[in-house]
């Protein structure tokens, strides 16, 4: 059935504003079975048939014609289609058991007359709802940083509709704002969630309290960072390094989409859509537990703390060698005695959590095991350390170490911390995920680039230096060997000369009368005579024992 009323629009087709499989998944959570339900807006076509069995008696109001058309064409017989204004509509006095308003109240007034403002708005549609009722109100968020640090592309209908109503002072750009307002109606307790990714295609669904008690490398930042990778288009900067700032700032529902706030309906603190998997995680008291339609690979209970990656690249910001060395020692043993349960899937310190005194896995919704594969140790810490070696070349963190050192050079030192001093040979290595694409990591790279040439040319500098000096000593060295074999060669050619000339000497008659003289003067003293006899007999009688 379809009823007309005032502000209906004749040719205006509108699209859902927040639409996604994950809305489903909170919905059947916080809405009650009711008597009457009112649905206000282009609601996805996806979700109609689930709220319509949420109530016995469900409301339909669209603002064109052609929506309620397309509605009244599908829907069953406890549906009644309403096309119009909700002005309009709110006069009529009704009142529902259940409203929900998913798509926001951007588009919900007249063309005509005077504009309703979007809080006016809220305060009609409060009034459709009955004491102690459900209400489900959704916000786009207009300053969404995840699509303000992206490149443009092509705008979308419903943003370019919804820029006039950025003129509205009243509505809400904020979580807080958002939940002030639902105050100022009388409901002061709402619990607000946020929606990560793509808007018309929805995921992934955080609430606000499980956002602010996760912190930087926590299985709640890891799923928004999971969802933000996912959305299409070129980035100024990385979903990573996004999250990671927002976490520190603890303002991770700017990054969101658009947010869905719920009064007398509580839901899981986060739902998430992995393929055809529906994953809900909820805080206890233990962490976070699990549940769902498929989740059989995931572990029953979640750890709160940071994850293993995150201790590491603080130690290495902080160049904390030591504490470095002494958790990759941790991982080591703790990755020798567990290699049995890894036995069919990689292991990744950033989906690994301390607890105590050990580890425990975290959430791996895109890495499920393979079946038929298995892995030593030794591989295992060989994949995860290749892993994080990548993933911190191409973050851009600064390490103690030198930049000259190769990823090989880096995993083996980081290896040899494990416990693991023998060569691995993985010939099954799984892909390093890629790199990011994002303009900011672009020209970090560039820079890093630019920055090890420079470090690569100074040593080669220092390098020429060093052989230059060594080159001029080598040369002063074999100038001075040259002076002094010269002067040998002199001394040598002097000597012979001294030697011919002592030859001539002595081979001349002058010589031999000078020796005779000296002969008969030994002979007129007898004393030298006698000790040249003695002498001339001692070496005669040591020459006749030689003989013996």
């Amino acid at each position: 059935m379809t009823d007309v009323i005032e502000g209906a629009l004749r040719a205006v087709h509108d699209q859902p504003v927040i639409s996604g499989p994950v809305l489903h998944d909170l919905l059947s959570d916080v809405l009650p079975q009711s008597d009457s339900l009112l649905v206000v807006g282009a609601t996805d076509s996806a979700l109609l048939p689930a709220l319509w069995a949420q109530g016995r008696s469900v409301t339909m109001l669209v603002r064109s014609h052609d929506d309620a058309g397309r509605i009244a064409a599908d829907a069953p017989g406890n549906v009644r289609v309403v096309a119009g204004a909700l002005a309009a509509f709110a006069s009529g006095g009704a009142s529902y058991d259940a409203v929900v308003a998913v798509d926001g109240l951007d588009r919900t007034g007249a063309l005509n007359g005077t504009p309703t403002t979007w809080s006016q708005s809220l305060r009609l549609l409060c009034g459709q709802l009955r004491p102690g009722g459900t209400l489900v109100i959704g916000a786009r968020n207009p300053a969404r940083l995840d699509e303000l640090l992206s490149v443009p592309s092509a705008r979308d209908a419903a943003g370019r509709e919804l820029e006039a109503a950025g003129h509205d002072h009243s509505r809400p750009a904020s979580v807080h704002a958002l939940e002030s307002s639902l105050a100022a109606e009388g409901f002061p307790i709402a619990s607000v969630h946020c929606g990560f990714g793509d808007p018309r295609d929805l995921r992934t669904l955080v609430s606000v309290r499980a956002l602010a008690d996760g912190g930087p490398g926590t299985v709640i930042t890891s799923v928004v960072q999971r969802a933000l990778d996912q959305a299409d288009g070129q980035r100024i900067l990385s979903a990573a390094a996004l999250v990671h700032r927002l976490s520190l700032a603890g303002s991770l529902s700017a990054a969101a989409a658009g947010w869905i706030a719920v009064v007398g309906g509580r839901g899981r603190s986060a739902y998430l859509r992995a393929g055809d998997d529906a994953v809900w995680l909820d805080r206890s008291t233990d962490g976070l537990v699990t549940g769902g339609h498929d989740t059989r690979d995931l572990p029953a209970t979640l750890p709160t703390s940071s994850t293993v990656e995150h201790l590491l690249l603080q130690q290495v910001a902080l160049a904390q060698t030591e504490e470095f060395r002494s958790l990759a020692a941790r991982l080591g043993s703790w990755i020798r005695e567990s290699a049995a349960s890894f036995a069919t899937m990689s292991v990744y310190f950033d989906q690994i959590h301390p607890v105590g005194d050990g580890f425990a896995p975290g959430l791996s919704l895109d890495h499920r095991p393979t079946q038929g594969s298995s892995a030593s140790s030794a591989v295992l810490l060989d994949r995860a350390w290749r892993r994080f070696a990548h993933r911190l070349r191409e973050a851009g963190h600064e390490n103690p170490w030198p930049a000259t050192l190769s990823t090989d050079q880096l995993v083996e030192l980081w290896l040899g911390m494990s416990g693991v001093t023998e060569p691995v040979l993985d010939g099954e290595a799984p892909p390093l995920p890629p790199a990011p694409e994002d303009l900011r990591s672009t020209l970090e790279r560039a820079h890093r680039d630019q920055d090890l040439v420079a470090t690569m040319r100074s040593e080669l500098d220092t390098t020429t230096r060093v052989l230059a000096d060594r080159d001029t000593a080598l040369q002063l060295r074999e100038a001075r060997i040259r002076g002094l074999r010269r002067d040998l060669l002199d001394e040598v050619e002097k000597r012979d000369e001294a030697v011919a000339a002592a030859a001539a000497l002595t081979a001349g008659r002058t010589y031999r009368l000078a020796r005779r003289a000296s002969q008969v003067a030994d002979l007129r003293d007898p004393k030298k005579l006698a000790r040249v006899a003695l002498k001339r007999a001692d070496g005669a009688i040591r020459a006749y024992r030689r003989m013996r």
